[in-house]
């Protein structure tokens, strides 16, 4: 990993994964302190991350993210995939640039960000017997409304964002759907009475998260092909996502008590 320094207030990292041509990777740390320049002094610190895939079969193998943290506004971050190393990273930085310019003057990133794109990363094909769990991630989840874990989740450029409700207590996903589709919502337990209002068209599902064991969500989200699955731990009744990675792996996010 490669830290720049832009001024003393400001960290600037940039992390290569994956062979690169040296004038390639120059570039790509030479627009990373553009984009600082660009987004002002309100920026704090800024990261972008070049991955080339070398699975054959995915037709863009240059994936590139890119997060910054705003002052007063928080992380804005982007993921997007091309044919090259510059495209991916073009494509990324001009995208955060006018999300993080949005996010500043108004607030939020717009709905039209729910959208998929045509550069959102390919998942690599991955036979099913050399599948894995390859991060497990416990997390203390915040609490949010409906319409403000929406927003954070448009933010941060993620497919779905697993929170605590403030109307309800219960753990909840947020989640897209396919492209153009709007957003969705899914809950550990039914809901019982009125929740918050949102000004975002959400649908949320009316029947709560199955109670599946890990073999069993990953037996599901085989046979789906779908992105993730939520669903609830039989032991605590937690609410867990099992997810699709693009390395053709599994990912899990499981929420903790705060503190612990």
């Amino acid at each position: 990993m490669t830290r720049l320094r832009h001024r003393p207030a400001l960290d600037v990292r940039v992390e290569i994964r994956g062979e690169l041509p040296h004038e390639d990777a120059e570039y790509v740390r030479a627009q990373a302190l553009d984009l600082v320049a660009g987004l002002g002094p309100g920026t704090r610190s800024a990261r972008v991350r070049l991955t080339r895939v070398r699975d054959r079969a995915v037709t863009r193998p240059a994936l590139a993210q890119a997060v910054a943290e705003l002052d007063g506004a928080g992380p804005v971050r982007v993921q997007l995939a091309a044919v090259t190393a510059r495209e991916a990273v073009d494509l990324v930085l001009g995208t955060l640039a006018g999300r993080a310019a949005r996010l500043l003057e108004q607030g939020d990133i717009g709905f039209a960000a729910v959208h998929e794109s045509a550069y959102r990363p390919q998942y690599t094909v991955r036979p099913l017997a050399e599948r894995r769990i390859a991060r497990c991630k416990p997390v203390v989840l915040g609490r949010r409304t409906t319409e403000q874990a929406a927003r954070e989740m448009l933010a941060l450029d993620f497919g779905f964002h697993l929170f605590a409700d403030t109307d309800t207590g219960q753990d909840s996903l947020i989640h897209r759907y396919p492209p153009g589709g709007g957003l969705g919502l899914l809950r550990a337990v039914r809901a019982v009475g009125p929740c918050g209002a949102a000004t975002l068209p959400i649908s949320e599902h009316p029947d709560p998260a199955h109670r599946l064991d890990l073999a069993e969500a990953a037996r599901q989200l085989w046979l789906t092909g779908g992105p993730f699955v939520f669903h609830t731990d039989p032991a605590d009744g937690r609410g867990r996502v099992l997810y699709r990675r693009y390395d053709g792996h599994y990912g899990l996010i499981t929420p903790v008590a705060d503190g612990g």
